[in-house]
């Protein structure tokens, strides 16, 4: 903490001296705009200092793959604020600044710059399965159980003890069946058939 704090007063009177000689001095005879840019960025980087005073950025819960992605991609991970807007934002927005760096990585000539500017905009975005997670206790049953003079009432609605006394019927025995049915049926058919041949009472109505 006091390690912070001292850098972060060592930038703050750095920058406060380039102000003070910044109005001291006639414009035309300082770099107004270096000038500047350089106490902006002292400013910056005091109050990531602060930051990490309050709050020591550590990486440890980032994952491993992650920050080695980084390093590739050129991203300065010791760099007090670069560390302090990794921990301060969500790690969606850390994997999707990741990506992004990644996929325009030609474009962006200061990778540093550009993370610090864009990963606050990054959207967050739910990690892992969207899916819902199902433990033991939700297929647990939570109805009461049935008294067993409730379970007798079922039993005896329903005749199940008749049902579980009658003899399993086997898929050979159900065949069987089918195929007496088929004969019988075959055998009507042709029984009708022979009636209606037989049958010569009509023919002495027809006109020949």
């Amino acid at each position: 903490m006091t390690n912070h704090l001292n850098r972060a007063i060592a930038l703050l009177q750095s920058a406060t001296e380039h102000l003070t000689e910044l109005a001291a001095t006639p414009t035309e005879r300082q770099p107004l705009r270096e000038t500047i840019d350089l106490t902006v960025e002292q400013i910056h980087t005091a109050l990531a200092e602060l930051s990490a005073a309050i709050d020591p950025p550590t990486l440890d819960k980032i994952p491993p793959e992650l920050l080695t992605k980084a390093e590739r991609l050129g991203i300065p991970l010791e760099d007090i604020e670069v560390r302090v807007a990794i921990t301060t934002h969500h790690l969606s927005q850390f994997i999707g600044i990741l990506n992004e760096i990644e996929q325009r990585f030609g474009e962006i000539r200061r990778v540093r710059e550009y993370l610090l500017v864009r990963l606050p905009d990054l959207p967050i975005e739910q990690l892992g399965s969207r899916l819902p997670v199902y433990t033991a206790a939700d297929f647990e049953w939570t109805e009461p159980r049935l008294s067993p003079t409730e379970l007798a009432q079922i039993r005896a609605k329903y005749q199940i003890d008749r049902l579980l006394s009658q003899p399993p019927r086997h898929s050979t025995d159900l065949f069987k069946q089918i195929a007496t049915a088929e004969r019988a049926w075959e055998q009507a058919r042709a029984d009708a058939q022979s009636e209606d041949l037989n049958d010569t009472d009509d023919l002495r109505d027809l006109p020949f």
